[in-house]
């Protein structure tokens, strides 16, 4: 914007609001600089995690084609599962701070274009001032914020190995929030944590709900492979197998087909 040329045509009064919001445009831009520099290292951190997750998830496909016989075996198996999953919780805690983070800037830039908008019409009486859409913008960025931090303290919970009571707070999250985007990863932690405090029956119909209801998600896979997890720990054997199978025709290309194939080969 041009400020001479407003000033001219909004006249005195125009101009002088004007130039009093020109520190809150510049102060504005500060915070989304802030921001994008928040998000940037949070997607270091969570590139960080990633490659740890894959380097287990690589480690506990190996050992689960070894021999099963050993009682030492099996418990390395075991300490490396629950590491597994805390750590892809924490890369899903990452990817809600970024989420978090991207609506907040993109609140800021609406609550500040609003009312640069308002300031520009102010010599135009007849136009309905703006301050409604800036405070819907508020109101947005204030219950996402709800959600999230809903989310994070449930999760927090679950990388603290606090299993019951991360599953009561994603149970209550499911039920405040049944529409938002994270309710699918809310329900594959639902059963992450059955599977853990060993609820098989909780677990298989937790992961069921999420395949059938979301095979598209990019938790599908993973909830297949606990769903084989849990129909083990209930002792059916055939649809424990069955399940795997389905996995491997239906997401070839996932990590958990990969390990579903290393569990194939231990049953044979």
């Amino acid at each position: 914007m041009d400020i001479r040329c407003s000033c001219r045509a909004l006249g005195f009064p125009g101009a002088l609001l004007l130039f009093l919001c020109v520190p809150l445009a510049q102060a504005g831009l500060f915070s989304d600089d802030e921001a994008r520099q928040g998000i940037a290292d949070l997607r270091v951190q969570q590139e960080t995690l990633g490659k740890q997750a894959q380097t287990l998830d690589e480690r506990i496909t190996r050992l689960e084609s070894a021999l099963q016989s050993y009682p030492d075996t099996v418990a390395r198996i075991e300490t490396l599962g629950q590491d597994l999953a805390q750590l892809r919780g924490k890369v899903d805690a990452l990817a809600n701070q970024i989420d978090t983070v991207d609506k907040r800037s993109h609140a800021l830039y609406l609550d500040l274009d609003t009312r640069l908008k308002a300031l520009e019409a102010a010599a135009q009486p007849a136009t309905a001032p703006a301050a409604s859409d800036a405070g819907k913008a508020g109101g947005d960025a204030a219950s996402g914020d709800a959600v999230s931090a809903a989310y994070d303290k449930a999760l927090a919970a679950f990388n603290d190995g606090d299993y019951a009571h991360s599953l009561k707070q994603f149970q209550a999250f499911l039920k405040a929030y049944p529409k938002d985007a994270k309710t699918v990863n809310a329900l594959y932690w639902i059963g992450m944590n059955q599977l853990s405090l060993k609820d098989f029956k909780g677990a298989r119909n937790s992961n069921e709900e999420l395949y059938k209801n979301h095979p598209d998600a990019s938790k599908a896979p993973d909830a297949l492979l606990n769903l084989s997890s849990a129909y083990t720990g209930l002792g059916d054997a055939a649809n424990s197998k069955s399940t795997l199978k389905l996995l491997i025709a239906k997401y070839p290309d996932s990590n958990a087909a990969g390990k579903a194939k290393a569990r194939l080969k231990q049953q044979h």
